[in-house]
Parts: C-alpha cells; structure tokens; sequence
C-alpha cells in the first residue's frame, strides 16, 4: 500500500467519524442491562419501600431462651435490632440460624448481634 494511498484512507476514516458516524447512545447500553441487574434493582427498590413492623421489646432474659431454644433445636429466628431509618422506620430484620452464643452477643449466621442492640426475637417457620 502507497503512502498517498494511506493518506487517502486516513482521510476518508477521519471525514467519515467527524461527519457520518451518529452514536447511538443510550440504545446502545441497553443490552448490557441483563436480567439479573433489573432484579437487583427492583430488589432494592424494595428493600428501600419495606416499612418493618415494630415487634414488643424483650428482656435480655427473654431473648437469651429463644436464641438457646432456637439455637438447640436447630431452628430459624428473625431478630429486630433496636435501630431507626433516617424517616423514623425499623431497619429490616435479620432472619437466619444461630451459629455461636456468648455472654455479649451471639452470629446469625455470619453477621454478629450484640445484647444491647436486639430490640426483639422471634422463632420463624
């Protein structure tokens, strides 16, 4: 291929993006917006829309026999934390199994809970 021939196809690749070429824009992305990102999008719409309903505060004492109970039998709790949104609204409960007890808190699962936090804990089915 010849220099002047080079220069002819720069030109023409040039003169085509500055004049032709008409980006699509957001047509363009949409394909990458895959099932599973619409999912999660809708899921956390509404995590963000869930108002949860306040549970009766429980005595230490009677949180420690539902979380022994629970955690004995091999069985399901969903626990409130004592905690507010920024509108007033409980944060979502934590539903799970109990993996560990100590005398400060104890795991759901992996995610750990002190005494003092936990407003109320129920067994769930």
């Amino acid at each position: 291929m010849a220099v002047e021939d080079f220069d002819n196809f720069s030109d023409m690749v040039t003169n085509y993006f500055r004049n032709d070429y008409r980006e699509r824009g957001k047509v363009k992305w949409q394909g990458f917006f895959l099932s599973d990102h619409v999912s999660a999008l809708k899921r956390e719409s509404k995590k963000h829309e869930h108002v949860t309903t306040r549970m009766p505060r429980m005595s230490l004492n009677q949180i420690k026999e539902v979380l022994s109970q629970a955690n004995v039998n091999y069985m399901y709790v969903t626990v409130q934390e004592d905690f507010k949104d920024t509108h007033g609204n409980m944060l979502m409960n934590s539903t799970g199994m109990i993996s560990s007890i100590n005398h400060l808190g104890f795991f759901l699962d992996k995610v750990y809970f002190e005494y003092e936090n936990v407003r109320a804990i129920k067994i769930t089915d």
